[in-house]
Order: structure tokens, then C-alpha cells, then sequence
């Protein structure tokens, strides 16, 4: 009797898997087959990832090998048209020595049209897009007016920020060249105040200081003269009646 019980659970579990199988078998099939194509998916896209990646870096080094034969206008277009197609950080490479071989061709509002394709890319870290936002204020330090200076490099001017002091110095530099003297005061002496201002950045700013000091209002000086012999004459003895004047003559005859 026992056998007969066990081969009839048997058979009603059996039935009750095939009724679960019928209704859902169709959907773990799907998951399943789901779960291979993604993983197919993203093995395949890393593999074309660094492909892509070792492509870039075999590129970039025969185009820098070959700039280096080149006239500086003619490596600036090869490394442009190279950055339109490279990977991001190999793109941002080659975008930083185009600006370089701009400057060397005399074209400095190419080279900061580089740089600013760097800094305007959200993809990029804030490491690099603060170096070309630095790197753009050098070139542009002397030609720009304080406000499109401080337009450009306003956002580097926060706390946690590396490129922080750089944007100060270049501002103090801008707002000295304005006429600006107390935002170049400023700005040089939040640099020194800094612990984290390197000893290059500190020597400059004390040097710009010194530059300003003729330019800014000379604190006022409190007259102590005045005051001190104020405070002698408080401190002297109060003089008693007829003190100062000459003794009565004695009037009683002897």
C-alpha cells in the first residue's frame, strides 16, 4: 500500500511540474536566453572597447612619431582630424598637442578653440577639463578683458578644486593688468594664505604684492602723539588749593 501512495505523489507532482512548465516554461527559456545574449553583449562590447582603445594608442604613437617631421600647422590638422575619431582620452591627447603646435604656428586662437573642446566635454574628468581651462587662461591672459577672464575661470575658484590657485594667480594677473588692484590684492593673497598654493605660486604672488602695494591705499595711521600726552597728563597728580600760589604772609607780630 505504501508503494501504491508514493507512485501516486509521484505521478500528481509530476503533473503539477508539467502544468507549471506549460504556463511558464516559455518565459524561462526567454530569461534564460536573455541572460546569454547579455552577457554576450557586454563580453563583445569590452572586446570592441579595447580594440578600439589599442587602435587609438597604435595611431596615436605613429602620429606624434611623424609630427614630429611635420610643420606645426600641418601636425596641428593631422592631430584635429585624428581627435574627431579617437577615444576619449586619447582624443583629449590629441587635442592638448594640437594646442601646443597652434601656439608654435603663431595661432593662438586655434590653440584656445582646442583647448575649450576639452574643457566644454562633460565626458572628460574635471582634472583635465580644469588643465584646459588653465591652459586657455595663459594664452588668453593678456589680450582678454578682466570680466571674460573671470567668465572662464570662475568655476575653478571652489574649494577641493587642484587647478584653484592657478585660476586665482591668472585672475590677480588679469585684474592687475585692468587696473583692478584691489581684486588683484585679493585674489594674490588668497593664494598665499593657502596652505595648499605651491612655493612657485606663493614666490609670484608675494612678487605681484609687492607690484600692487604703490597702487592700493595706505592704511591710515592712528596720531598717538596726541593720545600719549593725554594720558601723561591724566597720570600727573591733581594739584591742591594753593599749591601753586605763594604763601600768605604771616600777619602776627612776634
Amino acid at each position: 500500500m505504501t508503494d501504491i501512495f508514493s507512485e501516486i505523489e509521484q505521478d500528481l507532482r509530476r503533473e503539477q511540474v508539467n502544468k507549471l512548465w506549460e504556463k511558464y516554461g516559455i518565459y524561462l527559456i526567454s530569461l534564460a536566453v536573455g541572460i546569454v545574449v547579455v552577457a554576450a553583449m557586454i563580453v563583445g562590447w569590452r572586446a570592441w572597447v579595447t580594440s578600439r582603445a589599442e587602435a587609438s594608442s597604435a595611431e596615436y604613437d605613429a602620429l606624434m612619431a611623424v609630427a614630429a617631421t611635420q610643420k606645426p600647422e600641418e601636425a596641428a590638422a593631422a592631430l584635429g582630424a585624428f581627435a574627431e575619431n579617437a577615444t576619449r582620452g586619447y582624443a583629449v591627447l590629441a587635442r592638448m598637442q594640437q594646442a601646443g603646435e597652434l601656439v608654435k604656428a603663431g595661432d593662438e586662437k586655434g590653440a584656445v578653440a582646442a583647448l575649450d573642446k576639452i574643457a566644454d566635454d562633460s565626458g572628460v574628468s574635471p582634472i583635465l577639463r580644469g588643465m584646459a581651462q588653465v591652459k586657455a587662461g595663459l594664452l588668453l591672459v593678456d589680450t582678454s578683458s578682466y570680466d571674460e577672464m573671470n567668465a572662464r575661470l570662475a568655476s575653478l575658484d571652489e574649494s577641493g578644486n587642484i587647478w584653484r590657485n592657478n585660476a586665482r594667480e591668472l585672475l590677480g594677473l588679469s585684474a592687475y593688468k585692468a587696473k583692478k588692484y584691489a581684486e588683484a590684492e585679493a585674489n594674490f593673497s588668497a593664494i598665499i594664505a593657502d596652505e595648499k598654493s605651491s612655493p612657485g605660486l606663493r614666490d609670484r604672488a608675494h612678487v605681484m604684492q609687492a607690484l600692487l602695494a604703490p597702487h592700493l591705499p595706505t592704511p591710515a595711521v592712528a596720531d598717538t602723539t596726541t593720545d600719549k600726552s593725554k594720558e601723561e597728563k591724566a597720570a600727573e597728580p591733581a594739584p591742591t588749593n594753593g599749591a601753586d600760589a605763594k604763601a600768605a604772609p604771616d600777619t602776627k607780630s612776634e
